[in-house]
C-alpha cells in the first residue's frame, strides 16, 4: 500500500524562479518515443538474461517496434543483484541511428517500491562537491559500477562514432541518471534520456547534473506520475533541469503540442504542479513502458 505520509508530502508545492515553458520540435518527440522504446525494452527478459552478444532486441508485448525496426542488438546483457534491488538491463548497438544505448530496467513491484521508498541521502563528494544521492540508488549503483563502466567503454572503444545515450524508467531511470554522471565526469558525452524519474539527491546534485556540459538531459514525466514526485521536496530531494511533461492521457498518440519542456530545478510548471498522484500514468510513456514486466 503506497506510504500516505509520502503522498502527502509529494503534494506540497513550492514557488520556484526562473522557470520557463516552451513546446519541443517533432525531431525531438521523435528521439523521446525511440528512447522510450529503448527503456521498455529493459523490462524484457529475453534482452537482459542472455550471456551471448549479438542478441536482437525483441519486445513480446510488442511495445518497442522502433528499437527493432533498427535491427539493434544487444552487446552485453546484465541482470545483477544490489542490496537496495536487481540492476537489469543492457548494452546495445543500434547501426541505424549510430548509438550506443545503456538501458536500466525500472522495478519489478512499483506500489510496493513506492510504499518502502528509502528517503535516505549518502554524502557523495566523489561525484560532485556537496553532493549527496538517494542511499539505496547510489548503493545500487556502487554494486555494479565496475562492471558496467568498463563494459560501456569497452563499447566506446569498439564503436568510436556512436553517440551514447543512457535510459531508463522509474527506478531504472534513477541509475541512468547517475551512471550518466559518473561517465560524463569520466570525460564521455552522454545524453540522458530518462522516463517517471525519482528524486535521486540534493539541491547540488541537481544543480551539478542539470549544468553539466557533457551531454543533454531529457527527464520526461507525464500527468501527474506520482513517482517523480518522490522522494519528496521536504526530505531534501530534487530534480535538475529540463522536463518534458507530457500532458495528453494514457494510451493516446503523443504530438508536439503535448510534451511541453519546463526550465528551472524544481520548477512546478510541470508535474510537479499538479495535485493527483497516479500510478497508471507511470505506466504510459508513448506506450506502456512496464508492458514486459
Amino acid at each position: 500500500m503506497v506510504s500516505l505520509s509520502l503522498l502527502a508530502l509529494a503534494s506540497v508545492a513550492a514557488a520556484t524562479p526562473l522557470k520557463m515553458k516552451r513546446t519541443i520540435t517533432s525531431s525531438l518527440l521523435s528521439d523521446l518515443d525511440l528512447f522510450a522504446q529503448y527503456s521498455a525494452a529493459a523490462y524484457c527478459t529475453g534482452n537482459i538474461d542472455s550471456a551471448t552478444t549479438g542478441d536482437q532486441i525483441t519486445c513480446s508485448a510488442d511495445n518497442c517496434p522502433l528499437v527493432e525496426d533498427a535491427s539493434a542488438v544487444t552487446l552485453d546483457e546484465f541482470d545483477l543483484t544490489a542490496s537496495y534491488g536487481d540492476v537489469a538491463g543492457f548494452i546495445a548497438a543500434d547501426s541505424t541511428n549510430e548509438v550506443l544505448v545503456v538501458s536500466f530496467r525500472g522495478t519489478d513491484d512499483l506500489e510496493n517500491w513506492i510504499a518502502d521508498l528509502d528517503v535516505g541521502q549518502t554524502a557523495v563528494d566523489s561525484l560532485c562537491t556537496k553532493c549527496s544521492v538517494h542511499s539505496g540508488f547510489w548503493s545500487a549503483w556502487e554494486t555494479v559500477a565496475d562492471t558496467i563502466i568498463a563494459k560501456v567503454e569497452a563499447a566506446i572503444t569498439t564503436y568510436p562514432d556512436y553517440s551514447v545515450v543512457f535510459t531508463g524508467h522509474s527506478y531504472g531511470a534513477a541509475l541512468a541518471a547517475i551512471g550518466a554522471t559518473v561517465m560524463r565526469n569520466a570525460g564521455y558525452e552522454i545524453t540522458l534520456y530518462n522516463y517517471g524519474q525519482p528524486r535521486i539527491g540534493n539541491m547540488p546534485l541537481a544543480d551539478y547534473i542539470t549544468d553539466q556540459s557533457m551531454g543533454s538531459n531529457y527527464r520526461v514525466t507525464h500527468t501527474d506520475d506520482i513517482v517523480p514526485k518522490l522522494p519528496p521536496k521536504l526530505l531534501g530531494f530534487h530534480h535538475y533541469s529540463p522536463e518534458y511533461w507530457i500532458t495528453s492521457g494514457n494510451d493516446v498518440t503523443v504530438t508536439t503540442s503535448d510534451v511541453t519542456e519546463v526550465t528551472g530545478v524544481d520548477s512546478t510548471d510541470g508535474n510537479a504542479g499538479t495535485s493527483g498522484d497516479s500510478i497508471t500514468a507511470h505506466r504510459w510513456y508513448f506506450i506502456y513502458i512496464s508492458e514486459c514486466d
